[in-house]
């Protein structure tokens, strides 16, 4: 599978929707939501440094060329746009808050699997795993998921994976650092939260909800990269709904 950003950049147009992933992450995992956007707005749908390549070109970038990459980006479309809507996944939420601090054009976040408390469960390693080795079970809706949102090449030389380390160690950090912020984001935003994350606890909900501005809800059935079909039509509606409103900004 390809991995490859996507700009659909108007001339005229007033909005632009950022889409940002997670780590190891790709652009594809919103291939079913930029369709959505309406026409008359552009859109950008970033892949981060080091992703859609190979192991080792992951773990040769880092958290501060991702950070710089976002805010690059976003402040390259305040030059050209009066409105900014983000929509972000797990680690690409981090982002979007900084950005939305320091923002005024930012109008709006739509942001899902907020990694503000993380829980690894069973079910990653399994998932991981089986995505190491290269396969997939096509009656394993999940497992089918998380192939398609894995934004890094598989390589079964297992010892290069060591040098992630310290990109997960820099999540971490970011994590402990975007936190309490969570209570400081002054726009309407929507956090969609998935009750079965094999990543995400339970418990980074509590963040969420401190923050009047932020409408925060879980997805029953769904996971880090799964949707149950009630849980997608859901988020659906949710972002259909939002990309109809921001026709009167």
């Amino acid at each position: 599978m390809t991995h490859q950003e996507y700009s659909r950049i108007l001339p005229d147009s007033k909005t632009v929707v950022v889409f940002i992933h997670g780590i190891v992450g790709t652009p594809n995992h919103f291939k079913d939501l930029v369709p959505l956007v309406p026409e008359e707005f552009s859109v950008c749908n970033m892949l981060l440094d080091g992703h859609g390549k190979g192991v080792k070109e992951f773990a040769k970038t880092s958290m501060k060329k991702w950070k710089n990459q976002v805010h690059e980006k976003i402040a390259e479309l305040s030059e050209t746009h009066e409105n900014i809507l983000i929509v972000a996944h797990s680690m690409g939420t981090l982002f979007a808050i900084k950005e939305a601090l320091s923002n005024p054009k930012i109008k709006e976040l739509f942001l899902l699997a907020v990694p503000f408390k993380v829980g690894i469960k069973p079910a990653m390693f399994s998932n991981s795993m089986m995505l190491y080795l290269g396969g997939s079970k096509k009656d394993n809706p999940r497992i089918a998921a998380q192939k398609n949102a894995y934004g890094v090449e598989n390589d079964l030389r297992f010892w290069r994976y060591i040098g992630w380390i310290p990109r997960y160690l820099e999540l971490f950090g970011e994590i402990r650092r975007v936190r309490p912020l969570a209570k400081q984001i002054p726009i309407p935003c929507q956090a969609f939260q998935s009750r079965k994350d094999e990543v995400v606890s339970r418990s980074a909900m509590k963040y969420l909800q401190e923050n009047p501005r932020i409408s925060a809800r879980f997805l029953e059935g769904s996971t880090h990269c799964y949707y149950a079909p009630q849980a997608w039509e859901e988020l659906l509606c949710a972002f259909e709904k939002t990309m109809a409103q921001a026709k009167d900004y």
